[in-house]
């Protein structure tokens, strides 16, 4: 953690809400991408990366500097999130976080493996992956992270990234050629 988000991070914790808006205005985006590439829905894309930062917010007073990056604080938050968000979803009669929120008693219609839209295609894949492996797929290809980087932000050696990184590409491959997604 740098100087400057350490100090964000100090003056947030004492209840600055000016400091704790430059964090959520600094980390949103990152954390809304790796949100909708799990999801696949914008909208519950926002909502998740909001309670994010509410989640944020609450646990800060007792925050405790273990030398990582906020933003890997953030990532652990949201990875979560969506592990709890599926674990809800897991029942058919439950309405979606969408309907839920809206009140609408409309379901979206989706044929799995009938959109020609890459980015469907991806997310689908995407699907098939192991939750560490869809981690290090979204950071490393869809937010164009290093691997340092992405060592650094799950807390893991680069080379178990690597080896993450590649049964991933592996596991997408195969799926990509058996179901002709992409």
């Amino acid at each position: 953690m740098n100087l400057n988000e350490k100090a964000l991070l100090y003056r947030a914790q004492a209840g600055d809400r000016q400091a704790a808006g430059t964090l959520f205005e600094s980390y949103y985006q990152e954390i809304y991408t790796y949100i909708f590439y799990r999801v696949s829905d914008t909208f519950t894309a926002e909502i998740l990366s909001a309670v994010v930062f509410i989640r944020m917010l609450n646990r800060l007073p007792t925050y405790i500097d273990q030398g990582k990056s906020i933003l890997s604080w953030l990532y652990t938050i949201a990875r979560k999130l969506v592990i709890d968000y599926y674990r809800t979803q897991d029942g058919s009669d439950q309405p979606s976080l969408k309907e839920h929120l809206l009140g609408s008693n409309q379901r979206r219609q989706e044929e799995p493996g009938q959109s020609q839209d890459p980015l469907d295609s991806f997310q689908r894949a995407m699907r098939r992956l192991n939750e560490q492996q869809k981690h290090v797929i979204i950071l490393r290809l869809v937010e164009g992270r290093s691997v340092q980087d992405i060592a650094e932000l799950i807390n893991k050696s680069e080379g178990t990234v690597r080896s993450l990184q590649g049964r991933a590409l592996r596991s997408l491959g195969k799926v990509v050629e058996k179901e002709k997604v992409l």
